[in-house]
């Protein structure tokens, strides 16, 4: 099995590499939930139960609903006190703050922008959310300015019939993924790179790199070395969520976290 690694040409990796990166489990939480989001810097659980947004930390249970916006389509924790809530139905964004308090308005992004079909919203830095539209543009958009600040080209200019499901950011960097690879931009729109990994359901950020879930496996790629993360867990993954050295796993009933040992 190969994986590719695209600059300005192919770079040819092999991932079933003879180094591996081993994990050592610490602890299981029994959780209650439709969707476990993650957890954040200071430990607070980020779940959702009935279309609710629930933040368990070790005090208390707080949650946030809002039931004329419809179903939640995704949540984004990287800055816990400014969480993007994004209602793919209702085309809107709500801000909230570590309360789980309205930080704004509702952003109606039909019309404070020209996008009328947003596929995917993800958190960057100060007042910017980056945004993904129906034009296969990825945009940079300043929601207390009311405008955009950075605008892509068509995906198709980077990779050919690039078509996305899922979006990934961090102050510094965004990604998209498809079943063909995996796209990367800077804090400014610029394109660094392509990844031609296939099939990848889902990235996690870490550090200047990235750690992806394929094929039931998790793998840190990093610049031009891929490592196998070893991790003994052999039951139900429904979600996960990776931040710095912990990785989280929800199998529907409890969290089981493990710590990357590098």
């Amino acid at each position: 099995m190969k994986t590719f690694l695209h600059f300005t040409f192919l770079l040819f990796i092999n991932i079933l590499i003879a180094q591996e990166i081993k994990t050592e489990f610490i602890s299981k939480t029994p959780l209650q939930a439709d969707t476990f989001i993650g957890v954040d810097e200071f430990k607070n659980i980020y779940f959702i139960k009935n279309n609710v947004l629930f933040k368990k930390s070790t005090k208390n249970t707080i949650n946030y609903s809002n039931v004329q916006l419809g179903q939640i389509t995704s949540v984004n924790i990287q800055n816990p006190f400014k969480l993007v809530i994004f209602y793919k139905e209702f085309n809107s964004v709500i801000l909230l703050d570590n309360n789980l308090n309205e930080l704004t308005n509702r952003i109606d992004l039909t019309k404070e922008t020209r996008f009328n079909n947003v596929q995917f919203v993800s958190g960057s830095s100060e007042n910017d959310l980056w945004i993904f539209s129906d034009d296969t543009k990825l945009y940079l958009y300043d929601y207390k300015k009311h405008s955009l600040k950075v605008e892509t080209q068509p995906m198709n200019f980077y990779h050919d019939g690039f078509n996305p499901n899922l979006i990934k950011s961090t102050y510094k960097n965004v990604w998209l993924l498809s079943k063909k690879g995996i796209l990367k931009f800077n804090e400014y729109g610029n394109f660094i790179q392509f990844y031609s990994i296939d099939n990848v359901s889902n990235i996690f950020p870490l550090r200047k790199n990235f750690i992806y879930y394929k094929d039931n496996s998790l793998y840190y790629l990093e610049n031009t070395k891929t490592f196998l993360i070893n991790l003994e867990y052999n039951k139900l993954i429904i979600n996960i969520h990776i931040y710095n050295n912990s990785i989280h796993i929800f199998d529907g009933k409890e969290i089981y976290q493990y710590r990357i040992n590098y």
